[in-house]
């Protein structure tokens, strides 16, 4: 098996032309206006897109793995008219940033977000983090919690490697987005991941990049206890309960016992893709949170 490349790269220029025809129209057909801003860092130029409100708590929007600010579609908007919001290509993974250094593990990665923080001028931000990007939030706040102002996490991905289960469910889902509705309503309730029958094209871009660009993001390294004892920045956690990447409802008492101060929910019926299943409800979950974080004195 050939190693994972130290630099983000498209398997191919044909690769490259494609994903770049369907990125850049699914940037322009956004369900809200997205004013690109390119931020130097020292692992490469990082594209950020900004909406939302003109001031007030900024909040960070973190993909999961291989993702990018196209998977933020149902969410930008509703947070956006509370909050300014910025939605993050990371470096290492298919979109407009462009990698320049390697990225050698969570400590990489997060001095990448602080430079991040830099460039858009906020010393404190509240971090959005779904999947991979919740695992990269959990590290933000661990590694620099002044500038984690707090942070709602989407079934993070932090808590063990992906096994055969997760890659099953993966694979269930690509099934499911094209086949027959016939084939994919069933199929959707068997895997708890309702997205499936919502088709977007956005969506559908998005998700091209995983198998379009060789990723060379750090590999998921699971929390410890102590590494869980040592989050204190306000946190909501919402896990699916049927999710395939932990046992959440074990995981949860886990959180409950190393660090009480987090809200934890399991959402019944729901698996890995809580972000695409509920919108609305992780919406105002999002919402209610940032809001009391930002109306904390200080």
């Amino acid at each position: 098996m050939a190693d994972h490349p130290k630099i983000g790269r498209f398997r191919n220029d044909r690769a490259e032309e494609r994903y770049f025809a369907g990125y850049d129209a699914a940037i322009r057909d956004f369900p809200v206006p997205l004013e690109p801003l390119d931020v130097p860092t020292a692992y490469g130029s990082t594209r950020l897109y900004r909406t939302g409100a003109a001031d007030g708590l900024p909040v960070v929007f973190l993909p999961g793995h291989g993702g990018n600010s196209l998977g933020w579609i149902h969410t930008s908007g509703p947070v956006g008219a509370a909050h300014p919001v910025y939605l993050v290509d990371p470096v290492g993974a298919a979109g407009r940033s462009v990698q320049s250094r390697p990225l050698d593990g969570a400590g990489d990665l997060t001095d990448w977000l602080g430079q991040v923080l830099d460039g858009i001028g906020a010393p404190a931000a509240y971090l959005v983090g779904f999947s991979y990007g919740g695992w990269q939030a959990l590290h933000a706040a661990i590694r620099m919690p002044g500038r984690v102002a707090g942070m709602t996490l989407l079934d993070p991905a932090a808590f063990r490697v992906a096994g055969l289960r997760h890659y099953a469910w993966g694979f269930a889902c690509g099934l499911g987005l094209h086949a027959p509705p016939w084939i994919r309503r069933p199929l959707s309730r068997l895997i708890h991941t309702d997205s499936i029958n919502r088709k977007s094209r956005i969506l559908m871009v998005a998700i091209s990049g995983t198998y379009l660009y060789e990723q060379a993001l750090p590999p998921m390294v699971p929390l410890t206890d102590d590494d869980l004892a040592a989050v204190t920045v306000p946190a909501r956690i919402v896990f699916g309960a049927h999710s395939t990447m932990q046992d959440s409802a074990a995981e949860a008492r886990r959180l409950a016992r190393l660090t009480p101060s987090t809200e934890v929910e399991l959402v019944p019926g729901c698996g890995h893709s809580i972000a695409f299943d509920v919108p609305d409800l992780i919406n105002a979950r999002i919402l209610e949170h940032a809001g009391r974080v930002a109306r904390r004195p200080g």
